[in-house]
This record gives structure tokens, C-alpha cells and sequence, in this order.
């Protein structure tokens, strides 16, 4: 079995992508219904073309893609500041996540409407989302260079502005570039003084550029912003929390609850932060609190049950997920967590609904899905405890093969070592991942594992 495994994202990449998401329309349009206007509102604002519009959609919906893009072209050519028909058509294809034909369009775009920027943007947001960030810088480039000389709409033009020192600005933040990355972020906030995502990343650069007090007040301006921004002391102590440097995080994070003692999220996201040092006493105390202030909190009660899990208190977690599921029988996590914590049960019955979670889970969420790896490794463990090693093993190898291992998934790869034998690799694999991981769910597993596979004298 070949082990490798991938690194996770960062927390301030993974701001940079929803930073991102936030201001290219592309994406927003495939996570929301789409209107007139999402199609022309950064195009125009009167709403003279909106009827139009509602009829190329309402095309769109019914399957008459011809007769939509039809619309479409009739629309532009009465008003030459709209944008052109493939960008809109494109916009429309994301709307159902068809990624193949909304790339078809704009590359057809990039060709009818040379001098057009919008093709070359919409192309390099979903370049960077693919984390193809060189591709995404070189359409970024060519998107500022047209946008330089764009001049059929200027509302157009202002939005395109933005959107290219958004862009080049991730591609500068991905590659840790970021002197280049607050320049760009600079010249957005010029344009666009009031986006709290812009403030967000730019204290997110300041921090990495040394700068701890002004990203502080950007952190603390994107919060004035917006009041669904992230408390300002704990967007502070997630970055001092990557760098390793715990006292400081922790005084902030204690700072962040003191600010907002009756604030569920900011209790939640303090409560995961003490799970991550594994100190599960004030994380319990931390959830319990945000939990008595929502009661109905779906996150208040995976993470409670997180904490239980780590904990080996099993029978609460269950409690927990189960509720979690209840309340919303979609949610990955609580499906998840709960075939975990199942599986670990005496009852035939309760292990075998574990199964049928995990297999289902598996099933629902198929290749290019994000939680794939996580349902595949958890029906990997399902397998094992009930005595199908081989299904397992089959499973993560797989798994490891496309360098996707997760903490948890390396430890139950240990676990199969150890039966077959393999105790040196399985030694090495445990001792890798919790000198590079300091919390995971299955870590007191695995140190319990670890430590029956040491020499018992000092060899």
C-alpha cells in the first residue's frame, strides 16, 4: 500500500478563494438562482432590458437554449452596453454547474468580442477555484490589459477593474507574494471602499507582511462592514494560530469571546480553536455556552459532538450528530460524523446503520464532489470494524494512490499495517502524522497506537 498524503489548505488561501467568490459573478451564480440581474446588473442600471432577460432565463429553464441565446443577441444588439451573449449564456450554464458548456461560451466570446474583458475574468476565476493559478494569472494579465483600454461601458469598465485586482491579487496571495497581493487589494479598496471581503484579505496581508496592528483595524473594518464578518481578535488568532505562535493566538481568542461573550459563532469558533489544542475541558465549556445562546444551532451541536468524539465519549456524540442529522438529514458532516461514532457501538443494530450511512454517503457524493475523500475514508473504517479488511484496504490504497490520504484515513492505514504485520511503516506513518498534525479526530487513537508499537526499552 502506497502512503502519501495531501497537505491541507491553509485557512487564509481558503479566505482568499471566498474572497474571491465574493466579488466574480460567475461563482455566486452557481450557488444562487439566477435573475436579470445577475446577467446585466453590472452592466446597466436602468431596467429597460429586464423583461428580455426574464425571457431568455425562463428559455433557459424550459431547455430552449437556442431561442434563449436568440434572446440574448437581440437583447445586445438594441443595447450595445450589455454584456455579450456568451458571457450571460456562460453565467446561465454555471447557474446548474455545467462547467463544460460555460466554458465553450466564453471561449467562443473571447473570439466574437476580442476586446471584451469579461471572458478572460470568468475564465480565470474558474481557473483559480481548479487551484490552476499560474492559467488564472495569465487570463488575469490579459483581462487588465483589455480593461485598460475598455471604454463601451463604464459601469462595465469599473466592475471589470475591480475584478482584475481581485484576481491578480489571489494569484499573488496563493503564491505568498504579498507585497504584489496588498497592492492589488489597494487599488480595489480604492474603487470599492466599502467591501468588507476586500478589507477581510487585506488584513489577512498586512498580518503577513508584519503589519499585526493594521490588519487588526482592516479585520476590524471588514467587521463595521458587515456584521456576519468574522470578530476581528479571531480572524487575528486563526493567522497567529498558522504561525505557530499558540500564546498569542490564545490571547486573542480569549480577547474575541471577552468582545462578544454573546456571540454563538464567535463561542463556536473559540471552542474549536481549544479542540485543536486538545484541550477538551474548555472546549466543552465553550460549546455548552454557545449552545445554551442558540439552542438550535446545527454547527453548536456537530461541534459539540466533535468534542465528544475526541473524547471517546462515544454515547454523547452520538446524541449530538444524531440531532445534527435530524435537524438537517443533507449535512455531511453530521451524516459523517454520526456512521463514525455508530460504527463504535456494541449494537449489531447501530453498526449496521453506521453501514448503510456510510455506503449511502458514498454513493451520494460521487468523484469531483469535495467531501468524496472523507465518505470514502469513512466507509474504508466502516469496513474495517466490521471485519472487512480487504473492502478496506482496497478503499484506501486507492485513496493513497491519489495522494489524498487525511490524518484520520493515515491512522486507519496504520490500523491495517499493524494486522498484517507492517509494524515498522505503520510506526513511521503515526510518528509522521502527529508531529506535522496537532489535533485530529482519531489523534488519541493513534497515540495509543503508537505507543504499543515503541520498543518498550529505549531501542
Amino acid at each position: 500500500m502506497e502512503i502519501s498524503r495531501r497537505p491541507l489548505p491553509s485557512r487564509a488561501l481558503a479566505a482568499i478563494a471566498l474572497g474571491l467568490v465574493s466579488v466574480l459573478v460567475p461563482c455566486g451564480a452557481a450557488r444562487a438562482q439566477v435573475t436579470a440581474q445577475t446577467l446585466i446588473g453590472k452592466a446597466v442600471s436602468d431596467d429597460s432590458q429586464t423583461k428580455d432577460i426574464n425571457n431568455a432565463i425562463a428559455r433557459f429553464r424550459d431547455r430552449d437554449i437556442d431561442g434563449c441565446r436568440a434572446v440574448l443577441e437581440r437583447a445586445k444588439s438594441s443595447n450595445a452596453k450589455l454584456p455579450p451573449p456568451g458571457v450571460m449564456m456562460a453565467m446561465l450554464w454555471l447557474s446548474v454547474n455545467q462547467l463544460q458548456p460555460a466554458r465553450g461560451e466564453l471561449e467562443d466570446t473571447a473570439v466574437k468580442f476580442p476586446a471584451d474583458p469579461e471572458p478572460y475574468l470568468m475564465l480565470g476565476d474558474l481557473a483559480f477555484q481548479e487551484r490552476r493559478v499560474t492559467d488564472a494569472s495569465v487570463l488575469f494579465d490579459k483581462a487588465t490589459a483589455l480593461t485598460g483600454s475598455f471604454e463601451e461601458n463604464a459601469k462595465r469598465k469599473r466592475d471589470f477593474e475591480i475584478r482584475c485586482n481581485a484576481g491578480s491579487a489571489a494569484v499573488a496571495e496563493a503564491r505568498k507574494q504579498w507585497e504584489t497581493a496588498q497592492k492589488h487589494l489597494a487599488k480595489w479598496l480604492e474603487l470599492d471602499p466599502d467591501n468588507a471581503s476586500a478589507h477581510q484579505r487585506m488584513g489577512i496581508v498586512l498580518f503577513q507582511v508584519g503589519k499585526e496592528q493594521d490588519a487588526l483595524n482592516s479585520f476590524r473594518e471588514a467587521k463595521k462592514l458587515d456584521e456576519k464578518a468574522v470578530q476581528p481578535e479571531l480572524a487575528l488568532a486563526r493567522l497567529y494560530d498558522d504561525a505557530r505562535k499558540k500564546d498569542t493566538a490564545k490571547k486573542l481568542i480569549e480577547a474575541a469571546v471577552k468582545a462578544a461573550p454573546k456571540d454563538p459563532a464567535v463561542l463556536l469558533a473559540s471552542a474549536q480553536w481549544y479542540l485543536g489544542q486538545n484541550d477538551l475541558e474548555t472546549a466543552k465549556a465553550t460549546a455548552d455556552a454557545a449552545l445554551k445562546l442558540d439552542t438550535k444551532s446545527l454547527e453548536g451541536r456537530i461541534v459539540r459532538g466533535a468534542i465528544a468524539r475526541v473524547a471517546r465519549d462515544y454515547k454523547t456524540a452520538e446524541q449530538f450528530f444524531n440531532e445534527a442529522h435530524v435537524q438537517s438529514p443533507g449535512n455531511f458532516a453530521a451524516s459523517n460524523s454520526l456512521a463514525l461514532v455508530l460504527v463504535e457501538s456494541e449494537e449489531k443494530a447501530d453498526r449496521q446503520r453506521a453501514l448503510e450511512m456510510a455506503e449511502a454517503n458514498v454513493a451520494m457524493y460521487r468523484e469531483n464532489s469535495p467531501q468524496q475523500i472523507n465518505a470514502l475514508t469513512t466507509l474504508a473504517w466502516v469496513y474495517y470494524k466490521l471485519g472487512r479488511r480487504e473492502d478496506a484496504e482496497r478503499i484506501l490504497d486507492q485513496i493513497s494512490r491519489n495522494n489524498a490520504l487525511t490524518t484520520d484515513g493515515a491512522y486507519y492505514v496504520a490500523r491495517i499495517l499493524v494486522d498484517r504485520g507492517e509494524k515498522d511503516r505503520a510506526r513511521q506513518i503515526l510518528e509522521e502524522v502527529l508531529a506535522n498534525e496537532p489535533m485530529f479526530a482519531t489523534r488519541p487513537d493513534a497515540v495509543d497506537l503508537l505507543g504499543k508499537l515503541k520498543p518498550a526499552s529505549g531501542g
